[in-house]
């Protein structure tokens, strides 16, 4: 290997191996409070004034503030040349996405990826080596549902709201989906698919079947405005009660928490559920056929082996279990970050 390519392979294998330090600068950020701070306060704020208003060290802050600004979740104004003191404020985009008062807040979501941060994936090793059992050694044995696991805990809710709050009009437009009138969104948490549902396809009546608790949440925090007027919350569980009548079913995020023997159930209840003709949005992390990438859902899969025994899968394999249980005219998407998309029918008659 040529000096320059060996040191480009090099320094790859090491950005890879000390990815997990990025990590640590954002979620300790988002754990002391930094982001809402700055996202309070009227004027840019010394290091000084941010170490005191989250209690901690002045020159450890400082030392923070400054990584998070080469990482760009900051802005440092006026360095001093000599003391290299300045003022830190937010940049648009840590304003948007990290900050709890914003609408498309995805700081929940990345406090969730940080719980999991020591455990379980500290223990991916043992996963591996065990495989299946591991997941029963967490807790969750192949008898129960995810209303075992659910928890409508504000950080809990926000994360399950992120991404399907910033990407789910990539959903909405995955497809054109005017011809369906009824879609009812299964486990779509307070609705953030749903409302995006509602504002691509105007005349269709929009739905979110989820656990009660979960609904009760979904109507208390629900958006007044159109969109939201617009989008119903009907309580279930889909396991063990009926699904509400629906000529488009979605599950986002819902496959892959399960094992094969739940997905093929829950396929085939919605199958079941169906009118002729009707049709099933499938939102997953979809792997490339030869299971090679792309980089979110290798992260992902790992992700649900760990924490839920589940899995992400392959447009192949979805064609695979799709047609197993019924399903027709499987159309797959793979197109946009950082869902794949898949469009089943029911037969015509």
């Amino acid at each position: 290997m040529a000096a320059g390519g060996a040191e480009h392979e090099a320094r790859r294998i090491l950005e890879i191996a000390e990815g997990f330090m990025k990590s640590q600068v954002l979620f300790t950020g988002l754990k002391l409070g930094i982001f809402d701070l700055l996202d309070a306060s009227a004027d840019p704020m010394t290091a000084v004034s941010i170490s005191e208003g989250i209690g901690a060290d002045t020159d450890a802050t400082k030392r923070l503030l400054d990584a998070c600004t080469g990482l760009g979740f900051l802005r440092k104004l006026n360095a001093d040349n000599e003391t290299e003191d300045g003022k830190y404020q937010l940049t648009e985009a840590s304003r948007m996405f990290l900050t709890t008062s914003s609408p498309t807040n995805l700081a929940d979501w990345v406090g969730h990826l940080a719980n999991l941060y020591g455990s379980p994936w500290a223990d991916l090793p043992m996963a591996i080596r065990e495989g299946p059992a591991f997941s029963t050694h967490r807790g969750l044995e192949r008898g129960k549902t995810f209303k075992d696991i659910y928890s409508t805990t504000k950080g809990f809710m926000g994360a399950m709201e992120g991404l399907p709050t910033v990407f789910g009009a990539k959903t909405a437009s995955a497809f054109n989906l005017t011809e369906f009138q009824n879609i009812c969104d299964i486990g779509g948490c307070t609705g953030p698919l749903a409302y995006h549902l509602a504002a691509a396809y105007p005349k269709a009546s929009i739905s979110v079947f989820d656990l009660p608790e979960v609904v009760k949440v979904a109507v208390a925090r629900g958006p007044d405005d159109e969109q939201g007027q617009r989008v119903s919350f009907l309580p279930g569980d889909f396991f063990h009660d009926p699904l509400p009548p629906a000529d488009l079913y979605v599950v986002c995020r819902i496959l892959h928490d399960w094992t094969e023997d739940k997905v093929l159930t829950i396929l085939t209840k919605i199958h079941d559920s169906l009118p002729p003709g009707g049709g099933l949005l499938v939102v997953e992390h979809m792997l490339g056929d030869d299971k090679t990438g792309p980089e979110v859902a290798h992260k992902y899969d790992l992700l649900m082996m760990l924490c839920t025994g589940g899995r992400q899968r392959s447009g192949r394999e979805f064609q695979r279990l799709l047609s197993s249980v019924g399903f027709q005219e499987v159309t797959i998407r793979r197109t946009t970050y950082p869902f794949g998309h898949v469009l089943a029918r029911k037969q015509r008659v």
